[in-house]
């Protein structure tokens, strides 16, 4: 039974008007960003580099801590640096954050120099490179020199800095 002055096109229109009023809510949000950590100079059989999960955990912190959205691949061994900016091996992670629905793709290569069951040291280079995904395209890169801080905290502190800088380039074209 519909009562006096109760349209059945009511509910239609509330819908309308919360489904207008929560996209330019919606646009407040950040971006979607998802994350790869490239270890390069490695052997397959060292263990796991603290300096990788470092940067690993200080760009999740970081950009999720300003806003964005973040998801993050596992972190990938090369036994070379690659030849291009963004490494065939790692065009899988991408096509998934692509099917995510992520806008950006920020890919942090830290390059070893490890001798032959020496043990892992801190990266020789670190590239930090952000790629719009939609077009596919490279819209900030940064290289650092490895150099040996004091302390872990003082090295996490440095890979937030980095962090931080990178999310001013989210907008870049």
């Amino acid at each position: 039974m519909i009562f006096k002055g109760f349209s059945a096109r009511l509910p239609v229109r509330v819908f309308i008007v919360l489904w207008a009023g929560f996209l330019p809510v919606s646009s407040l949000f950040g971006a979607t960003v998802s994350f790869l950590v490239l270890e390069t100079g490695l052997e397959e059989a060292q263990g796991a580099s603290r300096y990788s999960s470092l940067y690993e955990s200080g760009l999740l912190d970081v950009f999720f801590d300003a806003g964005h959205i973040v998801s993050n691949a596992p972190i990938l061994r090369l036994p070379g640096a690659p030849k291009q900016a963004f490494p065939e091996e790692a065009m899988h992670d991408l096509e998934e954050a692509v099917e995510g629905g992520m806008e950006y793709f920020v890919l942090a290569q830290l390059d070893y120099a490890v001798p032959p069951g020496g043990t892992i040291e801190k990266p020789r280079n670190v590239f930090l490179r952000i790629f719009r995904l939609r077009p596919h395209k490279l819209i900030y890169e940064q290289r650092y020199d490895g150099k040996a801080l004091p302390t872990m905290d003082d090295e996490f502190l440095e890979v937030r800095q980095r962090a931080g800088e990178l999310t001013r380039h989210l907008n870049d074209r």
